[in-house]
């Protein structure tokens, strides 16, 4: 990626009046990639950048494989996985912690190199280890795990607790020492983590019983008092923001923290004056609607939030950049001169194609933007999850295959796939394509049909990105091989769109099929047979022609179209491995093996 250059001057004045942080947020895979971001960063004004983009600590999924559910705490850093308190030794990895921490420290060593802050994303008070209870069963806190999405209890620290905010203080302190992080964006009742007896916690209010009648406002400010006091022994003057992650969302708790909340501390949004602490560009990987496929951009909606979030003059700013391979969301933050409004926001995205394109050209590039954009609105109306990550990700619709009967798959022939399935109920549930994470968000004809709409539309959008895009001519080559690779991508998503709609249709006609009942045929002439045989070979014949597509798509080097792990140990269940085309290879032979099973359900046609 170029460097960026500079942005106006008054573009710089503006972030910076009232003293307000602009956060960059944006994952790494290396340090060379993180000096990146911050040169990026520096370039243009910001205050801070997250270092927290950390190896997963998967030893928390190593303690019980079987159980999906610490997938999600994984994914999040935490204080104690980042430094073992002298209590914790022995009980938590020492080693996984000094790795985490000496990454930090280089980030920082680099941060101060361009005069810029550390920020950091934490979930806490997150979960710790059976064992780590046993030694101090009077520290055990909240039961923190989703019900339907674990098969274990998981259970965070109980912070009030004198001698858990101790260690917590500590520990920051000892962080602080090396890694002066100003800045925490802290996840709770949320990914295995959360406070004693919220209503939001998702097993419902839960803890000790000593504490149950505490003040909520009293237990989540004294933590963050703790924190910053930590902070403090070393110097370092830190700024809290909690925020709820997925469960209920109690309005009345919230409000009851607010107005307690003291200097540098905010929940879900807000400080004690009421005041908004900060507005977000951009959006993570995980709400980009394109999952597993990297590299799509989507100007239109990040110019959207970028004009919504610099219309608040007194908010800090977070800006989610979810790749350095995003060149067009870098070209509009560089360009982004107070372009407010529907007219602004079109005159930058036309100032910013024209830098690609050239101007003769530019409104053919918008067009691209725009039927992606059209495509990933329509997934973002489906309540719940993103769907491209929970279905085709998750629950890995993209490699394991459409049969009429799952459940009498051998445990050898889905071995490649289920045990990186993300289904904790029971085998039942994660034989039926459309149980996510617990929940069947689409479920029966008509919730079937209004999930295989907005999948249509995705498709089609997708493919009217295609056909715009094949009509921009580019004579410099470096320019025209970037364009390629952005076609090329989106073909790869649209195969990932049909996957998504063929799972929907296919677990459809499955939930209206009579498995108790065979049918019963008779040497009768002519019969036309049963519709949903028809419906089910057909999707058969789609979805294994889809593959083969997309297999001929990204055979020359996977890991430039799907967000993929770089061994084959490093998959997870949020993350593909880089034998993907072999696993895809595998899904076809198995459902062309299987597909007359389905004469064992339905009549079929004599003719």
């Amino acid at each position: 990626m170029k460097k960026t250059v500079l942005f106006l001057l008054v573009l710089v004045f503006s972030l910076h009046a009232g003293g307000r942080k602009i956060i960059i947020d944006c994952p790494v895979n290396d340090i060379a990639e993180f000096e990146q971001v911050a040169a990026m960063a520096a370039d243009f004004g910001a205050t801070h950048v997250m270092i927290s983009h950390l190896p997963k600590s998967r030893w928390q999924w190593e303690l019980d494989r079987y159980d999906p559910y610490s997938n999600w705490g994984m994914l999040n850093p935490a204080l104690f996985k980042i430094v073992v308190p002298d209590a914790f030794t022995g009980l938590l990895p020492q080693d996984y912690a000094d790795k985490n921490l000496a990454i930090l420290k280089q980030r920082v060593k680099i941060l101060q190199k361009y005069n810029l802050k550390a920020a950091m994303n934490m979930c806490e008070p997150a979960w710790l280890p059976e064992r780590v209870w046993e030694k101090y069963p009077e520290w055990r806190g909240p039961r923190c795990e989703h019900p339907r999405r674990a098969r274990n209890k998981y259970y965070s620290p109980c912070v009030d607790r004198k001698e858990v905010l101790d260690i917590y203080r500590n520990a920051m302190a000892q962080l602080c020492e090396s890694v002066p992080v100003e800045y925490i964006n802290m996840l709770t009742n949320d990914s295995g983590g959360g406070f004693c007896w919220s209503a939001s916690l998702y097993p419902g209010p839960n803890g000790p019983t000593h504490c149950r009648h505490r003040p909520y406002s009293d237990r989540v400010t004294g933590f963050l008092s703790a924190l910053q006091q930590g902070a403090a022994d070393q110097g370092v003057d830190l700024e809290i923001a909690v925020r709820y992650g997925s469960g209920q969302i109690e309005r009345a708790e919230v409000l009851s923290v607010v107005s307690e909340l003291k200097e540098g501390q905010s929940i879900n949004g807000l400080t004690a004056t009421g005041q908004i602490d900060a507005e977000s560009v951009g959006y993570s990987f995980y709400r980009s609607m394109v999952n597993p496929v990297i590299g799509i951009p989507q100007p239109i909606r990040f110019v959207r939030s970028l004009d919504q979030a610099f219309r608040n003059k007194d908010a800090d700013i977070r800006i989610h950049l979810t790749s350095l391979q995003l060149e067009e969301h870098f070209r509009l933050l560089e360009q982004f001169d107070n372009h407010h409004g529907y007219t602004g926001r079109a005159q930058l995205l036309f100032k910013t194609a024209s830098g690609m394109v050239g101007e003769e050209q530019a409104e053919k590039l918008i067009e691209v933007w725009d039927h992606i954009c059209r495509a990933t609105n329509r997934l973002n109306t489906l309540v719940g999850d993103p769907i491209p990550l929970v279905g085709l990700i998750n629950q890995r619709w993209l490699n394991r295959p459409f049969v009429p009967f799952p459940m009498q798959l051998s445990k050898k022939v889905k071995s490649y796939y289920r045990p990186f399935q993300f289904q904790a109920n029971s085998e039942e549930d994660a034989a039926d394509l459309m149980n996510l994470q617990g929940f069947e968000i689409i479920n029966g004809y008509s919730g079937s049909l209004l999930g295989k709409i907005a999948f249509e539309q995705a498709v089609s959008g997708v493919s009217a990105a295609i056909s715009a895009l094949e009509e921009i001519k580019i004579s410099d080559q470096k320019n025209k091989a970037e364009f390629d690779l952005l076609k090329k991508r989106l073909r790869v998503l649209r195969c990932c769109y049909r996957t998504a709609l063929n799972a929907i249709a296919y677990q459809d006609i499955l939930d209206r099929t009579d498995y108790e009942n065979p049918p019963e045929e008779e040497n009768i002439y002519p019969v036309e047979g049963s519709q949903k045989l028809r419906e089910l070979q057909n999707i058969t014949r789609a979805e294994v022609d889809n593959m083969v597509e997309l297999i001929s798509l990204i055979e020359d080097n996977p890991a430039l179209y799907l967000e993929l792990a770089p061994t084959a140990a490093e998959e997870d269940i949020f993350i593909y491995g880089p034998d993907i085309v072999e696993q895809l290879k595998t899904k076809i032979r198995i459902m062309l093996d299987h597909e007359l099973d389905a004469n064992r359900l339905y009549i079929r046609r004599q003719g």
